[in-house]
């Protein structure tokens, strides 16, 4: 039984529209480097590249809080460590004022000193960094102290948040980075000392004085107790940075199994295909060449 004329011709068209997808598919691979480039390709894989995928954004994200929250404790130790150095300051001077031989025009001298390391102290209770104040919990854009007078003494007012400002670091893993700026400055008692410092100075109080010189001290175990903190917390992120850096690698390796290629054998495969291509062409080009009369013999 002679076949159709029509049936030749819808078969070769058939295959070379077939081995022409298949070129366009081999081409896409070879020019991408991978193997899996649409969801027919590996239904399987590519889901489990899409599951991969999902999880190695989390963990740049991670990533990127982690670089927030190294710049947010550098600043926070850098701050406290300033306001340390203020109440060392402090307590040199008031150990040398309480001296009986210190007059009324040394101590008020002194007590304009004083009056600066408190501004100081304030100052850099208001530190901020990227628009956002390192102390005032998780209100970051509240300025949390302001200088205010109470009973005659120079202090200051706290209007941040009691809350602790935290970033996430891993899967519901948390860490608090910025204090509430009432538990670092307000329970030092460090404005307040600083504020009856400077009255007493004013007033000539050497009693008074003296009894300041315990209390900075106080304020400044508080204050080296808070940079400890600020350390131990800088000293874990950086071990789940590690972490997070060796998970990112073993995901981006994983997805990299599953989608890139074989270049030799995806260029081997491509070459066979263009024969194959080629060959169906020129069989093509001869069929069409016969004539009816070709048919008829």
């Amino acid at each position: 039984m002679r076949v159709a004329t029509r049936s030749i011709y819808s078969s070769m068209q058939q295959n070379l529209l077939r081995l022409s997808s298949e070129l366009s598919r081999l081409n896409e691979r070879v020019a991408s480097g991978k193997k899996v480039g649409r969801p027919s390709d590996d239904p399987m894989g590519v889901a489990q590249v899409m599951h991969l995928r999902s999880a190695l954004s989390q963990t740049e994200q991670y990533g990127r809080n982690i670089e927030a929250g190294k710049a947010w404790l550098e600043r926070s130790e850098s701050t406290l460590s300033q306001v340390l150095d203020v109440a060392g300051r402090a307590r040199e001077l008031a150990t040398q004022m309480a001296n009986d031989t210190q007059n009324a025009q040394t101590r008020a001298e002194a007590a304009t000193e004083v009056g600066h390391l408190l501004d100081q102290a304030i100052a850099l209770a208001n530190s901020e960094l990227g628009g956002r104040y390192l102390f005032s919990g998780y209100a970051t854009k509240t300025r949390p102290f302001a200088k205010v007078s109470a009973g005659g003494i120079e202090t200051a007012r706290y209007d941040g948040d009691s809350q602790s400002f935290r970033i996430q670091i891993g899967n519901e893993e948390y860490l608090e980075i910025g204090k509430s700026g009432e538990s670092v400055f307000l329970e030092s008692g460090l404005f307040d000392i600083l504020g009856t410092l400077k009255k007493a100075l004013e007033e000539n109080d050497g009693e008074t004085i003296a009894s300041q010189i315990d209390q900075l001290k106080e304020a400044e175990d508080h204050l080296s107790n808070e940079i400890a903190d600020v350390g131990a917390k800088a000293a874990r992120i950086e071990a789940k940075e590690t972490i997070l850096a060796d998970l990112n690698l073993q995901l981006t390796e994983r997805i990299s199994q599953i989608e890139d290629g074989d270049y030799a054998a995806m260029i081997v495969e491509l070459k066979g295909k263009e024969l194959a291509y080629e060959a169906a062409l020129a069989s093509s080009a001869r069929l069409s060449a016969l004539s009816l009369l070709d048919y008829l013999r």
